[in-house]
């Protein structure tokens, strides 16, 4: 299945302009909270929030996580049992290395 044969799917290009017109701003805006606060933790709890900002909006847009949605779950789901298995069948290793 391709974007092309769904059509309504997929994002238009001013979505993609206007999602990079926002991460210049965003990019801006955070060297100008480094800037005006300098370095702190005022700055930088400002500056990890407009990245998880420009986070968001890449992942949605054009990772089109926004449109794929449901087909996510089908990785995701399979993804966090596998490591929660992997926890569990590597746990006696971990606890018995640190006896020797």
């Amino acid at each position: 299945m391709d974007a092309h044969d769904h059509p309504e799917h997929a994002p238009k290009f001013q979505a993609y302009i206007n999602v990079f017109v926002a991460l210049m701003i965003f990019t801006l805006a955070s060297f100008g909270a480094y800037k005006i606060l300098g370095q702190g933790p005022s700055s930088m709890w400002i500056i990890l929030a407009i990245s998880v900002a420009k986070a968001t909006l890449v992942a949605l847009i054009f990772m089109h996580l926004k449109f794929d949605w449901p087909n996510l779950y089908c990785i995701v789901i399979p993804v966090c049992v596998m490591a929660v298995m992997v926890m569990i069948v590597l746990l006696p290793d971990i606890v018995l290395s640190w006896r020797q």
